[in-house]
């Protein structure tokens, strides 16, 4: 891992042609670098933190590369907490490059995310705020993004840092027990022990069980259309990106293999998989593509199976080429509804749908977010919708029952203390508290160069 101290330099702003640019110094010494090729050089070196200054660039025989403004930011007080410049050019690419190259020349480019990585370093950040800068820079959605932003506000750090106390508390507890176990001191009370682990573990388990929504509004919904050919999910798909994007045809088997695409359902990222109609066929492609349907189904989060309105008086999956174990995650939708009158769709938990009437699709998107139990209140909570921290606090929560277990069996509390150490040190690990540098290296290499 690199020093703090090194000076590092890269582009904030993305590659192409724009109004401005904007490159970023940090590290000890940055301004002075700055200085070098700043005038007028005494007002950038004299200059409070938190100041713009307007200036010219110049390259090492002084010759003016362009017009800028450079905000200064002295350390402590910048993104990564070590001193650091921002220099907002012109936004031709060729300028961008050439006061890359005039700077390279003493300092080096930063790697991706090292910025972070320095503020994660230096105290600014925990862990789990560094990860969430960048879920904020690849949200997809509304809601992925506003997920993103409470927890770099530190929602989630702040609940975690209060289940970790607690846990810290009842290890104490155990730890004196054990120190003064052979001296006349009152008994440890082990009911109001037992129930304060119980409290926590619920308080954890209640984190844990909204994990899968988290996840889902981090990544996206994997959404399978699915159905018999002509079922309409080409027409279906087309209207949820609002473009003509599918080929629809009324000629069976057009879809042979399957499309995808991201868009934005009620705020949240959904992934959406136009499928190949399901029926046994002798078409050595239609059979190939109809096989990777059910692949898709086996990954997806919902499957939406569709069933042309009025062609079946009662839809089922008993009777349909949907595996019986793919059945909890399935979704029966009576497409094309706006052939039929309205008083001859069955009236069951069956969801209609009408890619041609206004609001043929509003009944379709609640059922898919409520079959998810997604809403607008799960993202004004401390929410964990990464991978790693589901991971780290699942182990957590098998340290906390297995703590729990060892009160009950009575087996002493130098085993209740070590399982509390051991869901310390995992809860701990989504924080950043103690972290192995392949960790920091795997993270962060995710991130874009400039962040």
């Amino acid at each position: 891992m690199s020093s703090s101290r090194e000076i590092i330099i890269a582009p904030l702003t993305p590659a192409g042609h724009a109004a401005i640019a904007v490159l970023r110094l940090s590290g000890t010494g940055s301004i002075e670098l700055a200085a070098q090729h700043f005038r007028p050089a005494d007002r950038l070196l004299n200059s409070p933190s938190h100041r713009l200054l307007h200036g010219f660039l110049h390259n090492e025989k002084g010759q003016d590369i362009d017009e800028v403004l450079i905000s200064v930011f002295r350390a402590p007080h910048s993104y990564t907490g070590d001193d650091s410049v921002e220099i907002s050019c012109h936004g031709n690419p060729n300028l961008v490059n050439r006061i890359l190259q005039t700077f390279l020349v003493s300092c080096r480019l930063a790697k991706p995310g090292e910025f972070t990585l320095r503020a994660y370093l230096n105290g600014k950040l925990d862990l789990s705020q560094a990860e969430a800068v960048n879920d904020l820079i690849q949200a997809q959605a509304s809601k992925a993004e506003s997920a993103a932003l409470i927890q770099l506000q530190g929602k989630l750090s702040q609940h975690l840092q209060g289940i970790l106390q607690q846990i810290t508390d009842a290890r104490l507890r155990c730890e004196l027990a054990i120190d003064f176990a052979d001296q006349d001191l009152p008994q440890i009370d082990l009911i109001a022990l037992q129930n304060q682990l119980k409290g926590i573990l619920v308080a954890a388990e209640e984190l844990a069980d909204k994990g899968e929504q988290g996840r889902i509004i981090r990544e996206g919904i994997k959404v399978c259309l699915t159905g018999a050919p002509n079922a309409g999910k080409s027409s279906l798909f087309n209207a949820l990106l609002q473009q003509n994007r599918a080929i629809v045809t009324p000629h069976p088997g057009t879809t042979r293999d399957y499309l995808e695409e991201s868009i934005s359902l009620g705020g949240f990222p959904l992934v959406i998989y136009d499928t190949a109609g399901l029926r046994s066929s002798e078409d050595e492609i239609e059979a190939s593509g109809i096989a990777k349907s059910y692949e898709l189904m086996q990954d997806a989060d919902l499957i939406a199976y569709l069933v042309e309105a009025g062609k079946e008086a009662q839809p089922n999956l008993e009777s349909s080429p949907i595996p019986a174990g793919l059945w909890h995650k399935t979704l029966i939708v009576l497409s094309k509804a706006d052939l039929i009158s309205p008083e001859k769709l069955p009236e069951s938990s069956f969801v209609h749908c009408s890619v041609v009437l206004p609001k043929g699709l509003a009944q379709l998107t609640k059922a898919i977010l409520e079959r998810l139990n997604l809403s607008d209140e799960l993202i004004n909570k401390p929410l964990i919708t990464n991978s790693r921290h589901l991971a780290a606090l699942q182990l957590s929560i098998k340290a906390l029952r297995q703590a729990l277990q060892s009160l009950e069996d009575g087996l002493g509390f130098e085993f209740t203390a070590f399982e509390l150490s051991s869901a310390s040190s995992a809860l701990e690990e989504i924080l950043g508290v103690i972290t192995p540098d392949d960790l920091l290296e795997r993270i962060f290499s995710n991130f874009c160069i400039g962040k």
